[in-house]
């Protein structure tokens, strides 16, 4: 079984384009579930979400605390899990996991993000991920190595 999901045009602060792997998921917590487009990074190690988010939908947030670290930053995060929905357009395929989140809090002064980033743990572990950018295509493929008792 294969996702397959195309890259989507953004406009950048300077007013130029750019195309970016978001596809769209469907985060679920306690509370709430809420339909939002992810950015697929396979340079993340953990899927990270706004604090914002996280505590609309009612994801724990009595995790352990730790620093997250990215190019020229850092942003104070918890340990959670959360359950996310691959939405397929194919046969009405979808696809749910449970997996590891960091939750980004939010710093003194500023904006909560609103982006959601999809990382490796978790993810990449289940599917197999192509990016075909010139063919505008990001294929999430199901892992040979894993076992069909997760994919009816």
């Amino acid at each position: 079984m294969s996702l397959v999901y195309r890259f989507k045009k953004e406009k950048l602060l300077d007013g130029k384009y750019a195309v970016r792997p978001r596809i769209l998921v469907v985060l679920s917590g306690k509370n709430a579930s809420i339909e939002v487009p992810a950015l697929i990074d396979s340079g993340c190690d953990t899927t990270v979400i706004p604090k914002g988010i996280a505590k609309a939908i009612g994801l724990d947030m009595k995790g352990e605390k730790n620093k997250l670290y990215a190019f020229h930053e850092s942003n104070d995060v918890i340990q959670s899990k959360a359950s996310i929905t691959f939405l397929g357009k194919a046969n009405r395929e979808s696809v749910k996991l449970n997996i590891p989140v960091l939750i980004a809090l939010s710093k003194k002064g500023f904006e909560d993000e609103e982006d959601i980033t999809l990382g490796i743990n978790g993810i990449f572990d289940i599917f197999d991920v192509t990016f075909k950018k010139t063919r505008n295509k990001i294929i999430l493929k199901k892992s040979s190595q894993i076992s069909n008792l997760l994919f009816p």
